[in-house]
């Protein structure tokens, strides 16, 4: 029979049980349950189940789990009577726990290597002071609990326990001293694989990425990634929505994961570390150069030179800004020269450094209207509807931070009503580089609101961004970190069944172009976001 909480007390829940046969308790016996906030550090467990077992309560149900929460402990407790509970609640409120949360807790980044997690299943005898022994044998060896199930209903004498040592050395002396204390146990996890981590219960999203980054990144890197993940409440807060988002999507979810990772990696791959491909240059009639980069993560960024008048296709991660710049000096190109930018679409890896020339240089920035929306909302699906839509929101929030984009701040915006129709495509504006002419192609939206594509009718020259990739000339990590395959069929397209069908249109525009152009002597060619420039002929082979 429920009770009301009484005067001065935390917002608990009583119960005075009433006895069954055989039940072997008595109409004194009071149950408690409550909430209480702990400090995310070894011995919080310890102190705690401590003070329960001094005023004489056995835990019936104790509950953590630190991915969650990093703090809050539910846990119901039995006693004898009125004032051994009372005496718990003293003692809690002169320790100072908490137990209502004041404020958000840190999202502290305590595991950033698997050898440290230790899961167990654990036999302990239901008795008061049990669970307070136990839990500062782990304190001694400065482990800490992140996640723990016990509930006396499923197991009165079984208790699920997942922690991480500060020494990955101290998980064998740790379970020498369980046994020597006459604990039965079974090992559910030891840490031995990244991907079987990324499942442990209790690891916080902060921890899951900074460990899936681990096989990408040197430590050095590693531990600059984990400040600025730790300086940040509120790229803690979008990790954090992000793999909540994700577990509504698993394939999805697994896609992002995977291109969001490589997005961090361009934050080891920059100074000293820097190295890109360059590609060409191409010669086109009256001193037109083309030049393409491939970078570190593998998007490219083209670069026509006119004369000394420079204009960009596509930007490549902002992060890359000041490689950017040394980059084209090597050619013996001036950067400050670069007086547009045509961007594709306002994904990171093609827009990323877009803002930093317009902000240093004044350049032009292109893009088409539906990039503003993108932008300004963070969601790189925007105006979409479904359950992708969030998880793009927070992918897009944390790409940004991780590859340091900056968005154009005055971009120009292409005209959109439409001049003809190429291979299915709307021709909605042209411009000029040199002697070329270009028209801008508007895609469908497969991919991404605000894409484009860029055409050269005289030399047979089309910018795809991240369509007809050339994934022949991608590397093993490359193919690995973008998760090729699937980005090119399912969930980082806002729709994938129309992602496919310009495709199919691009492809057949391409190689009926090239057969034209064959007549004449030249070729079409395809210049994709990611891969090398390859002539149009290899599209039959694809």
């Amino acid at each position: 029979m429920e009770n009301g909480p009484e005067p001065d007390h935390p917002p608990i829940k009583l119960y005075r049980s009433i006895p069954f046969p055989g039940q072997g308790i008595t109409t004194e016996t009071i149950l408690a349950k409550f909430r209480v906030y702990l400090p995310d550090r070894p011995g919080s467990l310890a102190c705690f189940a401590s003070h329960i077992g001094q005023a004489g309560g056995n835990i019936s149900f104790f509950h953590y789990d630190r991915s969650v929460d990093s703090s809050r402990v539910v846990v119901e407790v039995q006693f004898n009577n009125q004032k051994s509970l009372q005496e718990l609640l003293s003692s809690l409120d002169k320790e100072q726990f908490q137990f209502d949360q004041s404020g958000a807790t840190k999202d502290d980044v305590l595991v950033t290597t698997v050898d440290s997690v230790l899961e167990i299943k654990v036999r302990l005898a239901n008795k008061p002071g049990t669970l307070a022994a136990f839990a500062r044998l782990l304190a001694g060896h400065d482990a800490n609990v992140i996640f723990m199930l016990y509930d006396e209903d499923i197991d009165a004498e079984a208790a699920d326990i997942a922690m991480a040592t500060g020494d990955p050395q101290e998980i064998d002396a740790l379970l020498q001293a369980i046994n020597e204390q006459g604990c039965h146990y079974r090992v559910v996890y030891r840490g031995s694989s990244e991907q079987e981590a990324a499942n442990i219960i209790g690891l916080k999203m902060v921890e899951k990425f900074l460990l899936r980054l681990k096989k990408l990144l040197p430590s050095s890197d590693l531990a600059e990634i984990k400040s600025l993940v730790k300086s940040s409440r509120d790229l803690q807060q979008d990790l954090t929505n992000f793999a909540a988002e994700a577990g509504k999507d698993l394939e999805a979810g697994d896609v992002f994961e995977t291109v969001l990772t490589f997005a961090s990696q361009s934050r080891s791959s920059i100074n000293e570390k820097f190295k890109a491909s360059v590609m060409g240059p191409l010669r086109f009639p009256d001193r037109v150069s083309l030049w393409g980069f491939r970078l570190p993560t593998s998007e490219n960024f083209y670069l026509f030179q006119d004369n000394d008048d420079l204009t960009m296709i596509d930007a490549g991660h902002g992060i890359y800004y000041d490689d950017i710049k040394k980059l084209i000096a090597q050619q013996g190109m001036d950067p400050s020269k670069v007086r547009r930018i045509y961007v594709t679409h306002p994904d990171t890896d093609h827009a990323g450094s877009a803002g930093y020339f317009e902000r240093e240089f004044g350049t032009a920035v292109f893009m088409h209207p539906g990039s503003a929306e993108v932008m300004s909302h963070m969601n790189r699906a925007h105006g979409s509807s479904g359950s992708l839509l969030n998880l793009n929101k927070y992918y897009t929030r944390l790409s940004v931070r991780f590859t340091e984009c900056r968005f154009p701040e005055q971009p120009q915006y292409f005209a959109t009503d439409g001049l003809s129709m190429t291979g299915g495509f709307r021709t909605i504006d042209c411009f000029k580089i040199g002697t070329l002419d270009f028209e801008v192609l508007e895609s469908h939206g497969g991919h991404t609101p605000g894409l484009v594509f860029y055409l050269n009718r005289a030399f047979g020259l089309l910018f795809t961004s991240d369509f007809l990739l050339n994934v022949k000339s991608l590397t093993p990590e490359d193919k690995e970190h973008l998760g090729i395959y699937r980005y090119l069929l399912t969930s980082p397209n806002k729709d994938s069944r129309v992602y496919k069908e310009e495709t199919a249109a691009l492809r057949k525009m391409m190689i009926d172009m090239d057969a034209e152009l064959k007549k004449k002597g030249r070729g079409a060619f395809i210049f994709p976001g990611h891969g090398a420039y390859y002539g149009a002929d290899e599209l039959l082979d694809l």
